[in-house]
């Protein structure tokens, strides 16, 4: 399927970030769609569409939704070796998905010239 220069600059803009996210620490879509000017829900399409290799390299698991919820627990397998992944990382996670003193390992994204400016800044 072809991609648009938009779609295709969004992917590059969210992996590039995706790629810099340190060892033992966790972001939020949220917090890399405000860096780039995109939402929460665009960052996430993109994450769930990487190719294979790219999974295996990119940082994807130190990803989370808002307030340190493991979003992906609801796709089974998926969740459980994100959550086995962080705590590999040393970050605490509970039985249900939660990140433990999630502000403690938050890692906030610089942000990056955009064309589209976010106002809305949170986790």
């Amino acid at each position: 399927m072809a991609r648009n220069s938009s779609a295709d600059s969004l992917r590059l803009k969210v992996v590039a970030i995706l790629a810099t996210i340190p060892g033992s620490r966790v972001t939020t879509y949220g917090a890399i769609g405000q860096a780039i000017g995109r939402t929460a829900r665009q960052v996430a399409h993109v994450l769930a569409n990487l190719e294979p290799d790219e999974s295996r390299h990119l940082p994807w698991f130190r990803v989370v939704a808002a307030g340190g919820a493991i979003s992906s627990l609801k796709l089974g397998a998926v969740g459980r070796r994100q959550m086995e992944r962080l705590q590999n990382e040393g970050i605490e996670v509970t039985l249900r998905g939660r990140i433990i003193d999630f502000a403690s390992v938050f890692w906030q994204p610089r942000s990056r010239a955009s064309s589209r400016p976010s106002s809305r800044r949170r986790p």
